[in-house]
């Protein structure tokens, strides 16, 4: 009984033994055949190199500020800038310079008030300290038209009042004068002197002139048509010299915009600003809406 159980000990442990040796062969054949499935990398990495500073070692061309800038043609010399650290470019031109006091007198400030005055003392002299000169010669242009239109209409007004009085009256052929009696023969006459009117011949036709840029001629034949004449002369004559005091009233206003215009504050302070808002509606709740702000200074 013993020797049978000694017999089956021994042959379990050599079971177990041999058991163990098949596992450890199984795993040592499977460890080369797992890896392979693994993801390899197709080649090493290089190593990084170091960052080197280079602006460190070497001075780079746009690093230099000139000394003297030109600001509406006046030198200006330029003071110390240093550059910090945190600068990621080099500085061509320096973005403040300091001005003496006599080159800030120099610097041309336009004023609107000025302008203003300027252009009701003359027209174009606002324009032109404004410094837009372009605008002068359209201003006179307009003035040469008018005055030009207003010496012919008055010239052609002239001539059709001339032409109604004739067609009127007539032509005066003999002036008025003085006849003296013989007071024996006249005792009733006081002073022995008569006084004879102006004599005058019917016209059936007269000339006017009725374009001013032509000198074209229209022959009228009755005073109605030449009184019309007049009247129309004397409303065009009167209307140029009205534009010419409109047009000098728009040099003013146009010196005095110009001049706002160029000094206008384009900053944050003056802005408009739209967003999405939601308000109450009586019955409806709250409804969506858009917010318009303005900001003044």
């Amino acid at each position: 009984m013993n020797e049978w159980s000694g017999k089956r000990a021994l042959s379990r442990c050599v079971g177990m033994k041999h058991s163990f040796l098949l596992l450890l062969v199984v795993l040592l054949l499977s460890l080369p055949f797992n890896t392979s499935f693994a993801q390899r990398p197709a080649s090493k990495p290089a190593p990084t190199p170091v960052a080197i500073d280079s602006t460190r070692n070497r001075r780079s061309a746009n690093d230099s500020i000139p000394k003297t800038i030109r600001r509406n043609g006046i030198p200006i010399r330029v003071g110390q800038s240093i550059l910090t650290d945190d600068d990621s470019t080099s500085l061509d031109r320096p973005d403040t310079v300091q001005v003496t006091a006599r080159q800030e007198a120099q610097i041309h400030k336009i004023i609107p008030k000025k302008a203003t005055i300027r252009s009701l003392m003359l027209p174009g002299l606002g324009q032109a300290y404004n410094r837009q000169y372009y605008k002068i010669p359209f201003i006179y242009v307009g003035f040469g038209v008018m005055g030009y239109l207003f010496v012919k209409y008055r010239r052609m007004a002239k001539e059709a009042e001339t032409g109604y009085g004739r067609l009127l009256y007539g032509d005066l052929v003999e002036k008025s004068y003085d006849v003296g009696l013989d007071p024996t023969a006249y005792p009733n006459i006081t002073g022995g002197q008569v006084k004879i009117p102006d004599q005058y011949v019917k016209v059936e036709e007269v000339k006017i002139t009725v374009d001013p840029f032509t000198g074209k001629q229209v022959v009228f034949r009755t005073t109605a048509n030449a009184k019309n004449a007049y009247d129309t002369f004397r409303r065009y004559r009167d209307l140029n010299l009205l534009l010419s005091g409109v047009l000098w009233a728009v040099n003013i206003v146009e010196a005095n915009v110009a001049a706002h215009l160029k000094t206008f504050d384009l900053t944050d302070d003056i802005s408009m600003r739209v967003e999405p808002n939601v308000l109450p509606a009586p019955g409806m709740g709250f409804i969506p809406a858009v917010r318009v702000a303005f900001t003044f200074k």
